[in-house]
């Protein structure tokens, strides 16, 4: 009787005129047509689905009015009822399986005649009350996952919406009306102190408000629309958003096109003409997202001819992020039931790391990234625990071809199946320990044992299926990755090691290192106890539910806090201190032979935490990688949490179970709900990079030039270009660490426009050809490199001369058809983004070759052991003295990091801002940048700074005149940026006015800084092709070559 009060039901059948509804014709006849027809997937027994009050799971909750009278009089629940008998109870309820045949056929009985009837003599419309509350409590899991797929997509729609333009347009229109007022004030009361003003101005803004509100937000709605369409193509798709969505973009049309990704098909393989110009490149194999995409494309197209591409690309992350969702409940919920489910699949749908690299617009393989290795883990976690052999062979068939496919979308695919591999072979080992007795007794009967026969057929299969689809969908090269990927990956931004060349990678955004505590924060949702409870969930796997080890779990949770109040910094260190627990926990049940004890989710969980973490620590993009461990293991223990507080508040306070578990689960997403508003917030203000001034652009390059054009920059818009432009460029996001990352960020240094040009035409010849054919024959790359440097700023004569004293005449006419042919028009772009990226490009454009050299070479271990080998070799290839040699030999051995590498071989200039100027006379400026105080001598082309110590100068001065550029150089009284180098100082005219730009003393003279900040003065081979002005403000300037470069540029030259 006391468990019966313990579930409350509502009889909702004997609420009479609930629902009334009037005649509708046709109504009744489609419900039937609407229900969900799907296979049968798993049946309970009829008689199981009726007994509602033996069999009710511990999460359903059915009420019954007629019991609300003792809604809080519960008495104490029966002394003989033990927890354990109570978690019994719980697990064996908890085990849903959905038979969709009979979802559908208990939607057909919701509605039936008789029931209930319109008093007003209409058709009757029945509805069976107390069946559709079965219906819903049947299939409450089901639609309790409905919930974060539904949040899941609905946060990440929201960029298409661009609601933050309102924001922009209000701000906007209000700022206006408050300058125009403070302008009539300053006109009536031009003597009045500030403060008053500021009080009127504020005054009369609130009158106009409300006075003209109608106009004012008219305007608002239009001023946010003029926003929007910037943002926007011409049907009204908001654009896609970062730099990548449109490498996928342009294979997916490829595919709908042409039947496969590339530009066309080159002896059977797609191939990219557009990257490597002017070679191209075979298009990489990771091609599931394009493919995917394009299919869904061609299927919904069938529906609506006028579909976008970009429309569907825009949403497929959306799609992608909310599949995610499922298995992350599933996998939960087998070990915390409904509700442990319910709170991890609701942190995969608005983890702020996940969610920032999977919003709407975001077309890219991240959302693979945590779909495919939750798919896979619950594939593994069901087939470990099926009961048939049939069933288990199947699912490990299944989760080899998942694999297939994730090697398919992305190469880091090895991780999951590395870890997966790892947990089994552990679970293995453990379950023969603690059963060794029975193994020796017979081997065959312990070999037919569920947990042994599933765990080998796991195995073989699963790794069977996994070589055999990896192959098939990429190569067998891909599949072989999982042994070797994981040492490389620790080699992955290093520096001077393996190659002289620059490691781009070193500089990648989302490459960056994070710190262990910036990783916690990120993965915790800014809170550390929120850490702490997902490593405790990991642990509670380690306790069966009719027997928890209570001192094991305070002990654990104990452990954590000290762990974490100590603020262990030592990433190693920190990774083993939260290990000791499930360490010592499986140790135990090894020395006690515990063989109820499960520890393949701990083991999994916890390889997938601390091998992500550490990942983590190393890029910055890899964060993401963690939120799946993370919610899952935060799941358990909230899952757990409701289970058991709700029982013991119940018990506690006298009060009735239900009401201690919408209390627990109130508190629960109470934790919660910051994310959640931080996640439709983030949907709300996201918007894109791109937009029409771009798109304006580069669209004129499409229509401007041949297609065999060739587009240059840095590396970072080269999707953008190549897709809309469609022409071919030098390098991009995908081919970033390459040697044009060195003679790019050369072009955009160097003070040589002949050097410039030069470089830009031995790209647009052969890209790395003429190179590696020097290279080749002088079996030096050193020497090959300063070879090039002598040949680019010439002419192909001049150069022919040159390469005649080192190769023969067929060699030398090899290497001029790669860096001296009849190049093809060239477009090349300065855009705003690039002056907080100067430290990037200038750092690898002054890439010091020897001083890679010297390192590569000293840091070998026969060299690193031998200090007068080095000393040698520094005195035979580059002519130091023994005593030089020497202290070199150990300012490099001091060397630890790749950072400190990076340092040593090349500076990292950058530009520090800009500031006005104003007229002392006809001849003098007065400027001031960065904190000082400038003199500018337009006659003398001085320029100076008072300081306690006298008169000092920048380094380096770049004046801007009518027709050219007058580089002013200083080498006594220097001023130094806060960096320790040396300032420099570009002066810029715009018609009568002038401003100064404060940069490293090696930019001044730059091609960037005369290209972007002079406008392009006194250049001859850079023609001004373009200028649009983004709709945040940042130039996007396109040049086009001059090859002949005849007529320099003046301030009367105009645009093109």
């Amino acid at each position: 009787m006391e468990d019966e009060k313990d579930e409350i039901s509502f009889d909702l059948s004997r609420i009479k005129g609930f629902f009334k509804r009037k005649k509708e014709s046709g109504k009744e006849s489609g419900l039937d047509d609407d229900a969900p027809k799907s296979p049968q997937v798993n049946t309970y027994p009829k008689e199981k689905t009726e007994s509602a009050a033996s069999e009710k799971k511990d999460d359903e909750v059915s009420i019954d009015f007629s019991k609300i009278k003792s809604f809080f009089s519960k008495k104490d629940p029966p002394k003989n009822l033990e927890a354990g008998q109570e978690n019994k109870k719980d697990a064996a309820e908890e085990d849903i399986s959905f038979d969709f045949s009979k979802i559908k056929e208990s939607a057909k009985n919701l509605f039936k005649k008789d029931k209930l009837k319109s008093s007003a003599g209409d058709d009757e419309f029945s509805i069976d009350i107390k069946k559709l509350s079965d219906f819903f409590i049947r299939h409450g899991a089901l639609f309790l996952i409905l919930i974060p797929i539904f949040l899941s997509i609905f946060v990440r729609v929201q960029p298409a919406y661009l609601s933050i333009t309102d924001e922009w347009a209000s701000s906007s229109v209000i700022e206006g009306v408050r300058s125009q007022i403070r302008g009539q004030i300053n006109q009536q009361y031009p003597n009045l102190p500030d403060q008053n003003k500021d009080a009127i101005v504020g005054n009369e803004l609130q009158k106009v408000l409300q006075q003209q509100k109608s106009q004012i937000d008219q305007q608002i709605a239009a001023t946010s629309n003029f926003f929007k369409s910037r943002m926007q193509d011409d049907s009204g798709q908001t654009y896609l958003s970062t730099i990548d969505p449109y490498y996928w973009l342009r294979y997916t049309e490829n595919i709908v096109e042409n039947g496969h990704p590339g530009d066309e098909l080159k002896d059977g393989i797609p191939w990219d003409n557009h990257m490597f110009a002017p070679i191209g490149r075979g298009v990489p194999p990771d091609m599931f997202l394009a493919y995917s995409t394009a299919y869904i494309f061609k299927f919904l197209s069938f529906f609506n001819a006028n579909l976008n591409l970009a429309t569907v690309a825009f949403l497929i992350p959306a799609l992608i992020s909310a599949l995610a969702v499922i298995p992350a409940f599933f996998i939960t919920r087998k070990i915390a039931g409904n509700f442990g489910g319910f709170i991890a699949a609701a942190i995969i749908a608005v983890h702020p790391t996940f969610l920032i690299r999977t919003m709407g617009g975001i077309y890219d393989t991240d959302g693979y990234n945590v779909m495919f290795p939750l798919l896979i883990t619950w594939i593994f976690i069901e087939a470990l625990e099926a009961n048939s052999v049939k069933k288990c062979a199947a699912l490990s068939a299944v989760n080899g071809l998942v694999v297939g496919l994730y090697s398919f979308a992305w190469s880091g695919w090895w991780y999951i199946f590395d870890f997966i591999l790892a947990s089994i072979v552990l679970y293995l080992a453990y379950f023969i320990f603690v059963h060794r007795e029975e193994l020796k007794a017979n081997l065959s009967n312990f070999a037919r044992q569920p947990a042994i026969r599933n765990s080998l057929i796991f195995l073989i299969i699963f790794f069977v299926f996994s070589a055999i689809s990896v192959s098939t969908f990429v190569s067998s090269t891909r599949f072989m990755t999982f042994i070797k990927e994981p040492t490389n990956f620790a080699r992955l931004k290093e520096v001077g090691i393996t190659t002289i060349w620059p490691n781009v990678f070193t500089t990648v955004a989302e490459q960056n290192p994070a710190s262990l505590g910036s990783v916690i924060d990120q993965v915790g949702l800014g809170k550390i106890f929120f850490f702490l409870i997902a490593l405790m969930g990991i642990t509670l796997t380690l306790s069966t539910r009719d027997y928890k080890k209570w001192w094991f779990i305070a002990a654990t949770f104990a452990w954590y806090v000290v762990i974490f109040a100590l603020k262990v910094q030592s990433l190693n260190t920190f990774l083993l201190l939260i290990s000791v627990p499930i360490i010592i926990r499986v140790a135990i049940a090894l020395w006690e032979s515990d063989k109820e004890l499960d520890i393949k989710y701990a083991i999994l969980f916890i390889m997938w935490f601390i091998a992500t973490v550490f990942a983590s620590t190393k890029g910055v993009r890899f964060v993401m990688l963690v939120v799946p461990a993370f919610a899952i293991g935060f799941g358990i223990a909230l899952g757990e949490l409701y289970r058991y507080s709700s029982m013991w508040i119940a018990r506690g306070f006298h009060i009735n179970r239900l009401v201690s578990k919408i209390l627990v689960i109130a508190l629960s997403l109470l934790l919660l709900w910051p994310t959640y508003t931080s996640a439709h917030n983030t949907g709300r203000n996201m918007v894109t990079d791109f937009d029409d001034a771009w798109r304006l652009s580069l669209e004129r390059i499409k229509e401007d030039s041949k297609p065999d054009a060739i587009v240059n920059s840095w590396w970072d818009y080269g999707h953008w270009f190549k897709y809309w432009t469609d022409r071919a460029v030098t390098f991009d996001g995908t081919t970033q660490n390459t040697p044009p990352a060195h003679w790019v960020g050369k072009v955009l240094l160097t003070s040589d426009e002949k050097l410039a040009v030069g470089i830009l035409r031995m790209l647009d010849c052969g890209s790395r050809k003429g190179f590696n054919i020097i290279s080749n024959l002088t079996k030096d790359s050193v020497n090959a490199v300063k070879i090039m440097y002598e040949i680019m700023p010439e002419g192909r004569e001049s150069a022919e001369k040159i390469l005649r004293r080192h190769f023969s005449e067929s060699d030398t006419e090899k290497i001029l058809e790669k860096t001296h042919c009849e190049a093809p028009e060239n477009y090349f772009i300065t855009s705003g983004d690039m002056i907080g990226k100067s430290g990037v490009w200038a750092h690898f454009g002054s890439w010091d070759f020897d001083r890679a050299l010297i390192y590569n070479t000293l840091k070998k271990k026969e060299y690193s052991d031998d200090r007068d080998k080095s000393v040698q070799f520094l005195k035979d290839r580059l002519n130091y003295s023994d005593k030089d040699a020497e202290n070199l030999y150990y300012e490099v051995q001091s060397i630890r990091t790749s950072e400190q590498a990076n340092n040593w071989i090349a500076p990292w200039p950058g530009y520090a801002g800009t500031g006005g100027c104003s007229k002392t006379d006809n001849e003098t400026l007065s400027c001031g940048v960065s904190g000082i105080p400038l003199v500018f001598n337009l006659t003398t082309y001085e320029a100076y700074a008072e300081s306690a110590q006298g008169r000092v100068h920048p380094k380096e001065v770049s004046f801007m005149t009518g027709n050219s550029v007058i580089l002013k150089k200083y080498n006594e009284s220097v001023i130094s940026l806060q960096s320790g180098r040396n300032l420099g100082i570009a002066l810029i005219k715009d018609g009568e006015s002038y401003s100064v730009a404060a940069m490293d003393s090696d930019l001044a003279g730059s091609m960037f800084t005369r290209m972007f900040y002079q406008e392009g003065i006194g250049l001859k081979y850079f023609k001004k092709f373009s200028d649009e002005r983004t709709i945040f403000g940042s130039r996007v300037i396109v040049w086009k070559v001059d090859w002949d470069g005849i007529e320099g540029n003046s301030t009367d030259s105009g645009e093109n």
